[in-house]
């Protein structure tokens, strides 16, 4: 391990539960956000509903029963 990470690791660990799980929180905003950019990007406006919903089959649509329940709620959403 360098020494950076070493450091790195130290520096976390002495962080409180509270500061890890704010940090958690924001980069999981961000990474949120970052989807949500790039699914207007790809596919226009549309309703706040649906574009909940497809971030969410962009996040986890990678499990076979996940995705099914997302495309069926697709399917009742209005654009």
């Amino acid at each position: 391990m360098s020494v950076v990470q070493q450091k790195y690791e130290e520096l976390i660990d002495a962080m409180p539960v509270h500061v890890k799980v704010a940090r958690a929180v924001q980069m999981f905003q961000w990474s949120r956000d970052w989807i949500m950019r790039q699914v207007l990007a790809e596919k226009g406006p549309m309703s706040e509903e649906r574009l909940k919903l497809e971030i969410a089959l962009k996040m986890y649509g990678h499990e076979e029963s996940v995705r099914q329940l997302i495309e069926k709620a697709l399917s009742h959403v209005s654009d």
